[in-house]
Parts: structure tokens; sequence; C-alpha cells
């Protein structure tokens, strides 16, 4: 933490003067209050929310068996515990307890059987010893008698309004759902340590386990296996346990919404930010055993200096033909020496050049490169030229790219590729700079309030910056790839039999939205690296919206699953 604060800083320094820097953080600090108050306004309910929750009446409420492994728990935290589960708008659950704790906190057993006793709903079960984490939580499993579990730790609270914020979901046929959630020491209400959560993605979730706390899950789910928690996976039991149930779940719903408060103290997970090997093996076993149950095969790293951060390669098929489509206005000796650098900057091979300009010779053009001229009619609008671009080519896989745009990463074909030629992946895009060293495209949202709909995400941040949550040092789903610089399989074009000329401008957005409707995913990595050398942002990409607008005006009212609201009042994507 301290690290990434130090890094940022430098670079801060390096970016805009030592002076800029130093005014940068007296602004900081001086938001530091307002920024507490609007947590607070956003977090804490107003009284009157809770009374209509704690009076609404459920057709047929959902029964929440809440599992809660005990061990040497503080008293204080436990009946904190106790009483935040007592204070649920909603009613309809039961608090498992299992407790594994020593002789010489014996008052833990005390405590749950008086409040036991005066309320049913709370059921404990004393252990015959302390079997570590995975053993307790399964254990603790066996009490269980509702049709859905939800997990809350020893030391932790939950909000309210959790389980009504949830049960309102289930009721809708939700089968996995997640919470946001934010660190405290004393009480939540100082607190501004959230986490703002994006919606669900498998490529994100595989990167880093970012769906943690609090968590409802049908049981249903586990029929099939053995144990919620595995012995082999323990330090990252969380995570592994959140792989296996979310791909066996139908529907999974993200609650954007703090429901869960999760306690740091001297000896809490949340306190100890030292990562232990053992759990980074354990996360990685993780996903490898995910990738293996999915047969997509591919070789796990952590993201260094990001130990919980993974990074997967996955294992290509074959050295299929790429098409590299290249648009975009030039002048003659530019669009050769842009062709040359593209080239020279690109290990992948073979490819096929595909462009609306006279073939020149060029440096870099060798017997594993072809190229394809396809004229542009005067008045022909982007993507119908794409159209007529893919038909006369012949790659298994297609690059629409900017003419400006120069290679970072030599092996940028190879990292989109690998994503690309997933059965589940509609559109990959890279991280794309601008020529000062400044995110230009790090993956796109919509916004149906913003003028253009489309948001681009982390856009002006400098290059090296992590993001919110880190999101620009890992692989993540988005909403929208960029005809900037974005990859698509033939199969997967054809398909959706092409892009949509009377989207206008658009037609890059509308493509990936329709991969989303078909259930595929549009994905971003950081892992591949792209300058845009051209004048102007990203937005002017997005011009005219043709009949955008008419053909997904219901989704442009709905919010963006990967667009947190509260990040974007705040700003901060």
């Amino acid at each position: 933490m301290l690290r990434n604060k130090l890094s940022r800083a430098k670079m801060l320094v390096d970016q805009k003067g030592l002076l800029s820097t130093a005014a940068h953080y007296i602004r900081k600090k001086i938001g530091q209050k307002a920024f507490l108050e609007e947590v607070r306004t956003y977090h804490i309910y107003p009284a009157e929310t809770l009374k209509r929750q704690r009076e609404t009446v459920f057709r047929n409420p959902p029964y929440i068996s809440i599992v809660t492994p005990l061990y040497n728990t503080p008293r204080e935290f436990l009946e904190e515990l106790l009483i935040s589960v007592q204070r649920q708008t909603y009613s309809n659950w039961e608090l498992c307890l299992a407790d594994g704790s020593d002789d010489a906190h014996k008052y833990v057993e005390e405590c749950c059987e008086a409040y036991a006793r005066k309320d049913s709903r709370i059921r404990y079960k004393r252990l015959p010893g302390n079997g570590g984490i995975v053993e307790n939580t399964n254990r603790c499993l066996e009490l269980c008698r509702g049709d859905y579990i939800g997990l809350l730790d020893h030391d932790d609270l939950l909000h309210p309004a959790a389980l009504f914020e949830v049960a309102e979901e289930l009721q809708q046929g939700a089968d996995f759902v997640y919470t946001d959630e934010m660190k405290f020491k004393t009480i939540p209400e100082d607190s501004t340590d959230i986490v703002c959560k994006a919606g669900f993605g498998k490529d994100e979730l595989r990167s880093h386990n970012y769906i943690c706390h609090f968590v409802v899950f049908r049981k249903k789910l586990l029929e099939g296996m053995e144990q919620l928690y595995r012995r082999e996976c323990e330090g990252s039991q969380d995570y592994d346990m959140v792989l296996r149930l979310t791909e066996k779940a139908s529907r999974i719903v993200h609650i954007p919404r703090i429901l869960y408060y999760w306690r740091v103290h001297q000896g809490s997970v949340s306190m100890d930010l030292s990562v232990k090997e053992y759990a980074v093996d354990a996360a990685k076993r993780a996903i490898s055993d995910q990738l293996s149950r999915m047969r997509e095969p591919g070789m796990i790293t952590s993201n260094l200096p990001y130990q919980t951060i993974y990074r997967i390669r996955y294992e290509r098929k074959d050295q299929p033909l790429v098409s590299l489509v290249l648009w975009g206005e030039c002048r003659n000796r530019q669009t050769k020496q842009s062709l040359e650098r593209i080239l020279e900057r690109t290990d992948y091979r073979p490819l096929e050049v595909v462009a609306a300009f006279e073939f020149e010779k060029a440096r870099g053009i060798e017997e594993q490169t072809g190229f394809v001229y396809v004229k542009k009619e005067e008045q022909e609008d982007r993507y119908t030229w794409f159209n007529r671009a893919a038909s006369c080519s012949r790659g298994e896989y297609l690059v629409y790219m900017h003419l400006s745009c120069i290679p970072e990463t030599s092996d940028w074909v190879e990292e989109l590729l690998m994503f690309a030629q997933r059965k589940d992946v509609c559109m990959v895009s890279p991280r794309i700079a601008d020529k000062k060293k400044r995110i230009y495209f790090a993956g796109a949202v919509l916004d149906g309030e913003k003028e253009g709909w489309v948001h681009a995400l982390n856009r002006g941040l400098l290059k090296g910056e992590e993001g919110y949550g880190a999101n620009l040092k890992h692989v993540k789903n988005i909403t929208s790839c960029s005809s900037v610089c974005m990859m698509i399989s033939r199969e997967k074009l054809l398909k959706m039999s092409g892009f949509r000329s009377e989207t206008g401008d658009y037609g890059d957005v509308d493509m990936c939205l329709r991969g989303r409707k078909q259930g595929d995913w549009n994905i971003w990595t950081c892992f591949a690296g792209i300058t845009y050398q051209g004048e102007g942002s990203v937005y002017a990409q997005w011009k005219d919206p043709g009949e955008f607008e008419i053909l997904w005006k219901e989704r442009l009212t709905e919010e963006d699953e990967y667009y947190h609201p509260f990040l974007k009042r705040l700003k901060r994507l």
C-alpha cells in the first residue's frame, strides 16, 4: 500500500512538478471531510426506509441461513455481530454458529447460548476442536436449514438492510448475490474505506477475488460438491468457493450498495496486509482448477508487485491467420511510415494487412504477411467498409485498428488472440495510451445520462497509474471495446451478420452490446499496449449515432453493470 502511494507521488512529481503535486495532496486532505459525509449519505439508510422494509410482506420470503464459524472471537465483536443480525429489517433468517474456540474462551459458548435462548433463529453448536476455517465452515454448514446460504465472518457486521436487499433479488430469481462492503476500525459511520465492485465478470474474477463479502447463494448450487470449502485451497478458500459457485449459477446479481462491514483489527485478515505465499499458491490452484473444469488451459502468475492480482496466459490454438484491418486518414508518406512501424513492432505471423490505400512496399512485409487493398468509397461510412474489408480478407481473426496506432508491446496480437479464440468472447481491446502517456482507452461503459451515452473508463489517468482498485493492472470485462483497436473472430462476426451501418459511428459499441446479449464477454487487457498518436479525444470516434439510440433505447435507461453508480458520482472511473 505504502509502496503504491510513493510510486504514485513520484509519478505525479515527474508529470506535474513538485508544487502542483503538493497542491494536489492539500486539496485531497481538505476534501476528506466532505468525502466522509458523502459516504455516510450513501451507505446509511434513512429511518423511514428501514421502517418501510420492516413492514414489507414478501409473498414467498426466501429462508436464508447465515453461516458463521467462530474461533476465540473477542466478546465485544461477537455481541456486535449478533446484534447486527438481529437488527435486520428482513426477518426470515437463521444464524448458524459453529464454535471451535479453545477452553480459554469459554465466554464464546456462554454468549451464543444466551442469545440462542432468547432468539430461536440463532443456532449454536460447540465443535470438538478447532479444525481451521475450512473444516469449521463445513461443519457450520451442516446446521443450515435454509434454501439460501449467506457467509458472515465472526468479527464483521451486516448492514441493517443487507438481508432485505438480498431477499428482493432472490425473489427475482437470482441464485448468487454479492454486495459492496466497507472496512472499518471502530464504527462503520466513521469509515470511508469503501469497496465498490463491478458487476460479475468471468475474466475479472479470474484476475482477483473482487467479490469477497457479502455473498448469498442458493443451497442447491452445492449439489455435486463434496464440500463448500476445500482443504487444498485453504488460505484462498473463499476465492475457490466463489469460482466454483459462479460456474454453476444461472443468474448472478451484484447489489451496488455497501451492505457488509469488514472489521479491521489486530489479528484480522483485513489488518494483515502481508500476503502469505501459501494463500497465493492456493488462489492459483483455485484458478487452475477452474481452467481445467472449463477446458480452457492456461498458465497463471501473479502480476507483480500485485501478488493477489493474477495473469493468465491461455494456450493458443494453432497459429491462425490474423487480418489487420487498418482504417483512418493519413497522408501517403505517413501511411507508409505507420504501416512500417506497426509491422516492425508486431511479432505475430502470419498476418494479412487490409487497408483502403494502395500498397507501397514497406519494411516488414515478408512471406508471412499479405496485403489486400479494399477501396473506400467517398461517402462510405466506417462500418460498411469494415464489413467489405472483412469479406475481402482471409483471416480467422480480425483486428480493426486506426492507422495512428503504434504497438508498445511486440506480442500484442498474441495477447488479444488468446482471448478472442475463446468461444464465449465477442470482442477484446488492449490498453491504449495517447502521446502524452495518459490513458486514451481502457474499456467503455454506457451512461444514458451523458451526451453521447458512452463513458471511457479511466480516461486521462497517467499510463502507469493503477486506477480504482488497481483496475488498470488486470484483465477485466467491459461493456464495449473501441474500433481504435479491437479483435474479433470471423466466426463471431459472421454469426452477428457483421457491423450494423445504421448505428453510425457506434458500430463497435453496437456489436459489443449484441455480443453481451448473446451471453458473450467483451474484454479489456492491460497486457497488450498500444499508443494512439492521433489527435482528439476517444469520444471523437463516436460522433454520428445513426439509429443507435433507437435500437438501444431501453438499454440506455438501465444502469451499466460495469459502471458503479457511486463511483460514477465520485468520478472515480
